[in-house]
Order: structure tokens, then sequence, then C-alpha cells
């Protein structure tokens, strides 16, 4: 694929790109508070719309002569891409962060720092409003038409537009790792969903086939020591024609195209100058919109002024995913299978990256060396390139020490893959270790008694007093301890 730059003059990061659901109109959101309407084909600027804020999410309406933009002072803005006129339709009680719009429904949808999910029908002369609280600050969300889905965390909740009272479904990803992108597959009721420490999870579903598409697969293999590259995925797009075909983009400026159907690499882009921000496929296919731009995610970021690429996809392309998708054998790509991994071995790492500026209160943390959970922190003052203080005060999970550390907002900390199991206790042994009853039907005898005197002494009497019992067993960083304890009623 040939990339042409479009050579704007954008004068802070680029938060998204997006194609014009039936044109070549490419529509750019950024920090320098500016909405910009390109045209790809044509090669010239259209409309540059300045506003008060910082813009962190831009869509398209239907009709394509008015665009919708998220904002850094809670504000959803409607634009008039004829004029350049901008009115606001309503605002959330902190930062607009994603902003998507249903053709099927009229609605603009929006979520912010505040938790929630705002919904506007446009339908009506003046917008109506519905709201739904999520308690908890939303990390991407995709539509694509009736379906809705919201990554949180590690979780991606799916809704029905017609039915907003009402959650279809939540389901934890098999990433078990906080989501950086979701997007909705353009043809299924699937989705593919990339994490902050470099991998992707692929859900896609055929409702007359029992055998759905269901794998996870990391977008670098390992380097020479043996350790990963461990660089966020920043978006995901799907080719709206070539079934299967799919984009993904991280925060070292790597663009790699994949077949979803038969788990194959199929070529990058050279790497760009700064990290991908967002990615964006036209209406037919043929083009791809890249923007290549700072996000804040790391301290240490090159700050090259943000551009926008567009590449044609060439008939080399196309193919390449026909090649890749006729073959049926999922070892056919042995040249690049160190590329995927299976479930059982997606969360093998002791740790993962996670921005600083995203870890709340309850959360988990890395402080010297031990994994911790989170029970106060504070931020200094933000900066307009987000290089705020993050002071963490945090209690180890296993010896309950206090320990306290400051890192910049910008900054990834590690974060402990924690993890609880319950087992059913067989027996005490008098050097205070126990026996479990595994899912297997094996034992565990690696483990001592807890040295909490409270939970030990409802061990031990309950134990005595012949009772069945359940402990749950606290794992994180090579350490495990147990850290709980179920009466199951007499044995």
């Amino acid at each position: 694929m040939n990339g042409t730059t479009t050579g704007l003059e954008i004068r802070d990061a680029i938060s998204r790109i997006r194609f014009a659901p039936k044109s070549n109109n490419l529509l750019i959101s950024s920090w320098d508070s500016s909405l910009r309407l390109y045209d790809a084909v044509g090669s010239a600027l259209r409309l540059e719309a300045p506003c008060e804020a910082a813009l962190l999410d831009c869509c398209f309406h239907n009709d394509e002569s008015v665009a919708f933009a998220a904002a850094s002072d809670g504000c959803v803005r409607r634009y008039d891409l004829h004029s350049g006129i901008n009115d606001t339709i309503g605002n959330h009680d902190d930062i607009a962060t994603s902003i998507g719009y249903s053709d099927e429904t009229g609605q603009v949808i929006s979520a912010g720092l505040d938790k929630k999910i705002l919904f506007w029908d446009m339908r009506m002369a003046k917008a109506i409003e519905y709201l739904r609280n999520l308690g908890a600050e939303v990390d991407s969300m995709s539509l694509f038409g009736l379906n809705f889905l919201v990554a949180i965390g590690s979780s991606i909740h799916e809704y029905d537009l017609r039915k907003l009272d009402k959650l279809v479904q939540s389901k934890e990803s098999h990433l078990n790792i906080r989501i950086r992108c979701v997007s909705s597959i353009p043809y299924s009721k699937g989705y593919a969903v990339g994490s902050v420490d470099g991998r992707v999870a692929v859900e896609m579903p055929y409702p007359s086939n029992p055998n759905d598409i269901s794998y996870m697969f990391r977008c670098h293999p390992k380097s020479k020591d043996g350790r990963y590259h461990l660089a966020s995925v920043n978006d995901i797009v799907f080719n709206p024609l070539i079934c299967g075909a799919f984009v993904t983009g991280d925060n070292e400026g790597y663009v790699t195209t994949w077949d979803a159907r038969s788990k194959r690499r199929l070529f990058g882009l050279p790497r760009l100058p700064n990290s991908v921000a967002s990615l964006s496929y036209n209406h037919d296919g043929q083009l791809l919109a890249v923007a290549s731009s700072y996000t804040y995610q790391e301290a240490e970021e090159i700050e090259e002024p943000p551009q926008v690429f567009i590449y044609k996809i060439d008939d080399s392309c196309i193919r390449s995913v026909s090649a890749g998708s006729s073959s049926r054998n999922v070892e056919a790509m042995s040249d690049e299978e160190h590329q995927f991994e299976s479930k059982a071995d997606a969360g093998a790492s002791k740790t993962y990256p996670q921005q600083a500026g995203t870890i709340r209160k309850n959360g988990y943390i890395v402080i010297k060396g031990r994994p911790c959970k989170v029970v106060e922190v504070s931020t200094s003052k933000t900066g307009k390139h987000g290089h705020a203080k993050c002071h963490f005060v945090a209690i180890d999970i296993f010896n309950g020490k206090k320990l306290e550390d400051i890192v910049p907002s910008s900054h990834n900390c590690d974060v402990p893959h924690v993890n609880r199991t319950d087992y059913q206790l067989i027996d005490i042994s008098e050097d205070g270790f126990v026996s479990l009853l595994t899912e297997n039907g094996n034992t565990k005898d690696d483990l001592r008694l807890p040295t909490d005197d409270n939970l030990l002494t409802q061990i031990k009497d309950g134990f005595g007093d012949g009772k069945d019992l359940v402990v749950s067993v606290m794992s994180a960083m090579g350490e495990e301890q147990i850290c709980g304890l179920k009466d199951i009623g007499p044995k």
C-alpha cells in the first residue's frame, strides 16, 4: 500500500479521525480545539472549525452535513459542516471522552469521566436526553446498527439501543487486563478488543455456525531476550468490504493488517513517526486513514507534529486476504505462529502496564516490587499536556504494609495480575500447612495457614468443629495466600 500525507497543520495531538458514511470526507478532532473536514481524494481542507475546548472524539451524522464532538469542558457539540458554526446539545459533569451516532435510532451517544453515558434523540426539535450511570469510567465504546458496546476495565458491556434500560450481556474479556479500544465487526455481532499490553482478542459469533471464532494474540512476537513487546493497542478497525480483515495501530507507530478468520498476520506498514492515535476505513474499504500523533500515554513520547496518512488498498492486499481466508489450517502461518497464543497463556506475565492517571482507589499497583491495593490516590493540577503527578498510598496485599509512590500521570506503572480461587479445605497439618481440594480432584498442599489472627482462628475453630470450609486464595506475582473463608455447613 502506498501512503500520502495530508499535509495539514495540526497544532496539537489528534484524538480521532473518521471517514464519512458515504463519501471520502475525513473528520479530524484534535487537542488544539479545532474540528477539521478533509477531502481525502481531492486532498483539500474543506473546513476548520475552532471552539473553546480540546476535542477528544468526533463522529458524522449520517447525512454528512452535520458532525458531533466530545470536548474537554464536558460539552457535546454539534457542528454545521457548511458554515462551521457549532452549538452545544448537552453536557457531562466532567470531560466528555467518547461520542458516536446511530442512524438506526437517530441518537447521539457520549461517554465521559463522570461515569455516565448520555443519549440524545436528534429526531426531536429539542434533543431529548437519556442518562445511564455506569458507576465506572468508560475506556472505549463502539456501535454498529443497534448494537452498542462499552469497554470498562477488562469487561465488555453490550446494549441494544432500543432497550437502553436493560443490559444485553456483560462479558469479561479473555485478556483479563484493561481494554484500550473496542471495535464492532460490521457484518457480525462480534467485536475485537485491544489491550494496554499489546494483545488483541477477537470474538466473532456466527448464529448458523457452531464453531464461533474466539481467540487472542499478541501483535508483536517476543524479543530476543524473551520478553513481550508491551505497546498499547490504541485502535482497531474492520474493513467494511473484506470480510475478516482488520487493522491494528499501536502506541509505538506500528500498523498491521490481520485476517480474523484464518488467524493470519497479512502485512504491516512502515513504522510511523508517532504513535497511532486513530484509524479509519472509508465506506468502500478502499482507503485507510491513519493518525500519527502523540497520545499523552507516555511521558517521553516523541512529540513530532501530528500527521494524517491516507493509504490506498491495492489489489495485492485484497488477494492476500483472500488467500489467507481460503486456508482452514490454523498452522498455515508457520513463519508467524509466534504471534498467537492460547487463552491459557494470556495472563502468564506477572504484571501489565497501565497509565498512572487511570489507576483509581481500590485498584492495584506495584510499588517497590510488591503487589499492592490502592487505598488513596491524589493528583496534582493537570497541565496542558497531562504531566500531572499521582500520589499513591497502597497496602501490600500479602503482608499488609503501607507503601507510597509518586508517579507522573502520563507514565505507565506496573499493575499485578491478581486472581482469587476457591478451594475446599481437606486437612490442616501440625506444621501449619493446609491440604486443599482443587477443581480437577487433585490436592494442593503448598500453602500455610494465614497470618491474620482473626482469619486463622476462624479456620482452626471451624475445622475443629467438623464444618465444611471453603478458603479463598489470592495469587499475584508468584505469591499465594489464603485471604478469605466460607462456611458451607457441617460435614
